[in-house]
């Protein structure tokens, strides 16, 4: 393709090799999923990671929150009542309510 831009990265040979082992699982080269993340960076305007120091603690706090309501008895919504409410929700912004 014209344009085409050929990028070189130094990255741990372990490190590539168990990211090609989990993208192949999912019918992905390395060079197609660098290329999806740069196209996401594109549309979002903005870098598609949480970079956090504290972002594993913050999942595991959440599980243990989720943990927590079920052992209480929370049984959740079902999933015709969140599409209900997406459906409800997209129909405001669409009208400007």
């Amino acid at each position: 393709m014209p344009g085409d831009y050929n990028l070189s990265v130094r990255v741990d040979s372990a490190l590539k090799t168990q990211a090609e082992e989990v993208l192949s699982d999912v019918g992905l080269t390395l060079s197609g999923a660098f290329t999806m993340f740069l196209k996401q960076i594109v549309r979002e305007q903005s870098v598609p990671l949480s970079l956090s120091l504290n972002s594993s603690n913050a999942v595991y706090a959440d599980l243990l929150e989720a943990q927590t309501e079920r052992m209480n008895g929370y049984q959740g919504r079902s999933a015709r009542d969140v599409l209900s409410d997406m459906k409800r929700a997209i129909a405001e912004v669409e009208t400007g309510e």
